[in-house]
């Protein structure tokens, strides 16, 4: 592969850059007007003495978590479908579904009975992803095909999920992915189970989740976000220069758990996670050879009753070479910013966030280096359906900190059914790298899905 031709250093506009970001949100908050003032809820939850206090209890819980990411959604949503369903065939008992009722003789209304042998199955969901794309020049990708001026099936999801034990659930997404058109690899995306109870024991002190198995850690914002859940087609550059081409995917094991914290307009999160090594750019050399380690913490603020802020750190420590012996070091930092409408509006919504990356990665001959990457983008839905967004992404390579890349994009979304969403986008390139350095690139993305309705991701507001 013929070695990229590097051009001298550019003095990158990223003041102005952020100047104008900052506008943007000043912009935004003057559009939807000063948030309200938080407000304390005294009540507390009622324990759990029932099936329908526990329906209850789950479904206040789901309204109070609605801003975390999709997957957790996802498991309240199974605990209540277990729930219901546990109730559903208690009340399909043979008395019930007579319609007798034994102590005052009289007929009661029939419940719906519950087949045992396939109250369990999993739900089954299929994301199909489909991008057409042309660009102004040709472009390959690192196994030197080329991918430019194409119509390709990006990815193909199937996602299984399915209480496996009343306290713990199983998850398995098998991935066909193509980058050059008509080629495609499959593989096993996510393969994990959670467990958040233990016989006889309900619920885990400070409501911990343990997980293991192969699956996307919590680094980061959007690093747990499939393909077809990005709030852009693209993943940001300086997301793949850190974490990988598709985001960090590691086998290993993670514990989640809530943090006391004052006040109940808050909420702190904290998630401890062992890998095996090398699943990283800055630690690919490594192949495994050592465990890595990674810690994040999110803390999310109700600002009101229109707006929300969560701000969240990352860090994870493995070794860059095969003997263990240097060091390799990722740091990161997120924020974002949600505001909707008092009363719940589905027609206007506005976000806006920003991660940042930074390693330190030991070098054999000895020193180190550290690159850098950013992005950020906000997003203001215009109607119902329909999403306008822009996003501003810089990154140094990370074995050559003297070499940077920054692109800019927009994009706008919509909503053409539950199951159908289209999105047209374009980005343009400046890079140190001559073959990015002006390229052009529009962008026309297709998402369908079929199957059990998926849970929307974070920036939908429906």
């Amino acid at each position: 592969m013929v070695k990229p031709r590097i051009k001298p250093r550019r003095n990158l506009p990223s003041t102005s850059i952020l100047a104008t970001f900052a506008a943007i949100c000043i912009a935004t908050m003057l559009y939807c007007g000063p948030p309200a003032h938080a407000e304390t809820d005294a009540a507390r939850t009622p324990a759990v003495g029932s099936a329908a206090e526990e329906i209850r209890r789950i479904r206040e819980r789901m309204d109070a978590l609605e801003h975390r990411h999709a997957d957790e959604m996802g498991e309240l949503r199974r605990q209540l479908e277990r729930v219901e369903t546990a109730t559903a065939a208690n009340l399909a008992s043979p008395a019930v579904a007579t319609g007798e009722d034994t102590q005052a003789g009289s007929k009661t209304t029939a419940a719906p009975a519950v087949n045992p042998a396939t109250a369990f199955n999993p739900s089954i969901t299929v994301f199909a992803n489909l991008v057409a794309r042309v660009d102004d020049r040709p472009v390959v990708n690192a196994e030197g095909n080329a991918i430019d001026d194409r119509i390709n099936l990006r990815e193909v999801e199937i996602d299984l999920r399915a209480p496996i034990a009343p306290f713990a659930d199983g998850v398995v997404i098998a991935a066909f992915e193509s980058e050059t058109a008509g080629e495609f690899e499959a593989g096993i995306e996510e393969g994990y189970f959670d467990l958040y109870g233990l016989p006889g024991l309900e619920r885990m002190p400070a409501s911990l989740r343990l997980r293991t198995g192969r699956f996307r850690p919590r680094f980061g914002r959007l690093n747990q976000a499939h393909t077809h859940d990005l709030p852009q087609t693209t993943r940001p550059r300086s997301l793949k220069t850190f974490l990988g081409e598709e985001g960090l995917i590691s086998n290993g094991a993670a514990a989640e758990f809530f943090v006391p914290t004052p006040g109940d307009a808050n909420a702190l999160t904290a998630t401890l996670t062992i890998t095996n090594g090398g699943e990283i750019p800055a630690t690919e050399a490594n192949d495994g050879e050592d465990p890595a380690f990674l810690a994040h913490l999110g803390w999310f603020f109700q600002l009101g009753d229109s707006s929300e802020l969560e701000i969240g750190v990352s860090g994870q420590h493995g070794k860059s070479d095969q003997a263990g012996l240097l060091d390799a070091e990722l740091y990161g930092g997120d924020i974002t910013y949600k505001w909707k409408p008092n009363g719940g509006s589905r027609s206007r919504s506005v976000l806006a966030g920003a991660e940042v990356f930074s390693a330190r990665i030991d070098l054999p001959g000895g020193g180190s280096i550290s690159p850098l990457g950013y992005y950020i983008w906000t997003q203001a839905q215009v109607g119902p359906e329909t999403y306008l967004g822009i996003r501003f992404d810089d990154s140094e390579e990370i074995d050559d900190e003297t070499v940077s890349t920054d692109s800019i994009g927009a994009y706008i979304t919509r909503y053409m059914s539950e199951f159908l969403r289209l999105r047209l986008g374009w980005e343009h390139t400046s890079s140190d790298i001559s073959e990015l350095d002006g390229l052009d690139t529009a962008l026309l993305e297709l998402n369908f899905v079929f199957g059990t309705h998926p849970v929307h991701p974070y920036w939908v507001n429906r």
